[in-house]
């Protein structure tokens, strides 16, 4: 079996913790770095932890894969600037200087409705994301775009947590491409990202939601 290099970012979030786990106990890495802004306290013979500023970074790790799970909000970021810094510039930056040390693969969590040209901000924020990524080259692009994201976070989100009440309660109802629409588990796009870069397959790919519930 040929053991990959993996480079993740977000470690510390819902989904990027999760992805962490899978990937330490995957024997199809063999070794998994992750960029946080301060020590997570872990300790693995996998695990390579560097401490970094997003702002200013201009080195690069060893790396087949590069999973992106950052993300924040507008309550958290406090400005649409800071937002954009999070969730547009550090993706694209480090995903820029990874294609150039030859990482192959780049795997994301976006978001449903990303959109370039939508006139929500939110949207048009993911969208340029991934348009961004796009025009990079990598050999394979998964773009994972969830609906809402059910787990446990650190942080509360109230208006999340209201749409998941709603949508626990019309999801029976979303057949056909409505289930793209449908809330997903944080450990299924964990799951999902973790499959899709095994499997190495060439090209750029934009997974919804209906497909990310087959790993719940």
């Amino acid at each position: 079996m040929e053991q990959r290099t993996a480079l993740l970012l977000g470690a510390t979030g819902l989904t990027g913790n999760l992805l962490l786990n899978l990937l330490l106990q995957s024997p199809n890495y063999q070794k998994v770095t992750i960029y946080v802004r301060k020590s997570i306290n872990l300790t693995h013979p996998k695990l390579i932890e560097q401490i970094i500023d997003f702002e200013t970074i201009d080195t690069t790790v060893e790396a087949d894969d590069v999973f992106c799970c950052l993300g924040t909000t507008i309550k958290i970021a406090k400005t649409k600037e800071a937002f954009e810094k999070v969730d547009l510039h550090y993706p694209i930056k480090i995903a820029q200087l990874q294609k150039n040390a030859g990482s192959k693969q780049f795997l994301v969590v976006s978001a449903m409705g990303a959109n370039a040209n939508s006139s929500i901000f939110y949207s048009k924020t993911k969208g340029l994301m991934e348009t961004g990524l796009q025009k990079i080259g990598f050999d394979s692009l998964h773009i994972l775009r969830p609906s809402f994201i059910d787990g446990e976070r650190k942080e509360k989100r109230l208006g999340e947590k209201i749409g998941l009440i709603l949508f626990s309660i019309i999801e029976p109802l979303l057949v056909g491409p409505l289930r793209n629409y449908a809330s997903v588990k944080a450990s299924a796009i964990a799951a999902c990202m973790l499959q899709k870069a095994i499997e190495n397959n060439t090209g750029t790919f934009t997974i919804l939601s209906g497909e990310i519930k087959k790993w719940e």
